[in-house]
């Protein structure tokens, strides 16, 4: 018996370059088990050999033993055969900035810190691939409208002879008069707006468009007089009162001796269209947030690992019980690392307007502020930090979350604070209201940059340590996770007092809900 050829799609074939044997196989071990089918090339020579094999995305260690990643993006986006390649660069040793930048700008549709975690991986490749399926939608629908061009062109002379052929294409095709009256409507045109060309005959085109004023339409005609056509998209309105996003371009029909008598409209349903263009923006931007969410907040205890490590190794044998704070330092900080990515999942739901998810139990706020002070001060030993706990801090909260927040503002804080200058942690409560405050003695913030500091990738200018980049992220993250346990932050600056950041949470927030701004 034959066989029936599977109605799905091939997997998509993902080309993993990287010199390391064990890491390229666990790259291709993770991709398979996610659905992708792989082909492996250890250097650029093998890459370039490959990319030419039409593989649908190219996933590019930057350190290679012959060419860096940067330069093989360079060569592949300039030559004509390979230019259309999503390319991903990943890297464990590239990281900063500048790297990144340099990725991107040099043709990588996406940037990759090593290690990843698989569902971070494959997630982004899934992103690209969408985002490149959409561009290739909009090319094709773009050559369809160079030719829709080139058909009107050779029509403009023989509109009346070829009627028949007009009435079976399934664009929407109107002929108006020069007063804006239409004496043609195709079929088409019944499909996209519901009316019959006798519902229509005659009728103004500005019916299909309520939010024109006949004004606004006589200007529109006579601008195309002027300039010879006129495109681009509006929202019109169906029979039935529905609204539909119309692609239209409209020229001028002339008789044989060059005179106006009316126009001619070609237009298309692109509602869809638009759906997808803001839905491939919003993922372009949520991954970039994502990866500099995993850049900003996993280095706090990432630091204090590798000092925790680098003390132990120096004490080594001398004091068992120093050993053992610090292993324990180490293990603390690497399951709050482990905790933090597996809430990425959670903050990309908030960026999508599904909101924040908190998990509140039992805490005291003093003693939580007491860990995050130790944590960050372990990973700044040159610096004064204060805390001040009064009133009672017990509540029930996202631990993790709140933890989270005092992290950033402490860091923001210090980066942003002379060195012999202290930073202050006050831990209060009123009544069913648990309060934190941050206080340092930087340059004030500007009136104006208070107003949108919470705004994403907004950063201050006056920063004092350079050691700490980030990427502005850091309060917009603060702001959410406040906000999801239903508080409120603030900010006061000024030269007299300097900066304080104020966070209020309800004491108990297992009613809070999410996020969803």
């Amino acid at each position: 018996m034959e066989k029936t050829p599977s109605s799905q799609p091939p997997s998509p074939v993902v080309l993993i370059v990287e010199d390391d044997d064990a890491k390229r196989y666990m790259l291709a071990r993770t991709l398979e088990l996610a659905g992708f089918r792989t082909r492996q090339a250890a250097t650029a020579s093998e890459a370039f050999q490959l990319a030419r094999e039409g593989p649908d995305v190219l996933l590019l260690d930057v350190r290679l033993p012959d060419l860096t990643g940067f330069e093989v993006s360079r060569r592949l986006k300039a030559d004509p055969a390979t230019a259309s390649l999503p390319i991903i660069q990943m890297s464990a040793n590239f990281t900063t900035i500048q790297d990144k930048t340099q990725g991107l700008l040099g043709g990588a549709d996406g940037y990759l810190v090593a290690p990843v975690e698989p569902e971070e991986l494959v997630a982004t490749l899934r992103t690209v691939l969408r985002t490149h399926e959409v561009a290739r939608e909009r090319a094709q629908l773009l050559e369809s409208e160079r030719a829709a061009r080139a058909e009107l062109e050779a029509l403009n002379a023989q509109l009346r002879t070829q009627v028949d052929i007009l009435a079976n294409v399934q664009d929407s095709i109107i002929v108006s008069d020069l007063s804006g009256l239409i004496t043609y409507w195709n079929e088409g045109a019944t499909q996209l707006f519901g009316y019959s060309a006798g519902e229509m005959m005659g009728q103004s085109v500005a019916k299909l468009y309520p939010s024109q004023s006949a004004e606004e339409l006589a200007a529109g005609l006579a601008r195309i007089l002027t300039i010879g056509e006129r495109r681009g998209e509006w929202l019109g309105r169906r029979k039935d009162g529905s609204e539909v996003w119309v692609g239209i371009r409209t020229v001028p029909i002339r008789s044989a001796g060059g005179e106006p008598t009316g126009f001619i409209g070609v237009g298309r349903d692109v509602t869809e269209l638009r759906e997808l263009r803001a839905e491939a923006l919003r993922r372009a931007e949520l991954s970039q947030q994502l990866i500099g969410i995993v850049s900003h907040d996993l280095r706090n205890p990432l630091t204090a690992i590798t000092l925790a490590a680098e003390s132990g190794l120096r004490k080594q044998g001398r004091d068992e019980a120093v050993q053992v704070r610090l292993l324990t330092r180490i293990r603390s900080s690497a399951e709050r690392m482990t905790r933090m990515v597996r809430e990425l999942l959670d903050f990309t739901q908030a960026s999508m307007g599904s909101g924040i998810v908190l998990h509140p139990q039992p805490v005291d706020l003093h003693e939580l502020a007491r860990q995050a002070v130790e944590e960050v001060q372990f990973a700044h030993p040159g610096r004064t930090l204060r805390l001040e706990c009064t009133g009672d801090g017990k509540g029930t909260l996202d631990a993790d979350r709140v933890a989270q927040v005092l992290t950033n503002l402490l860091t923001n804080a210090l980066q942003y604070s002379p060195p012999d200058t202290p930073v202050t942690v006050s831990s209060t409560s009123e009544d069913d209201t648990l309060q934190l405050r941050v206080h340092n003695l930087g340059t004030p913030i500007p009136p104006e940059d208070q107003r949108h500091i919470f705004e994403l990738l907004r950063r201050g200018k006056d920063r004092t340590d350079n050691s700490q980049r980030s990427i502005g992220l850091g309060l917009f993250i603060v702001k959410h996770v406040v906000r999801a346990h239903h508080g409120d932050i603030q900010v006061r600056s000024n030269r007299e007092e300097g900066t304080t950041f104020q966070v209020r949470l309800p004491r108990d927030a297992r009613d809070a809900g999410s996020s969803r701004e």
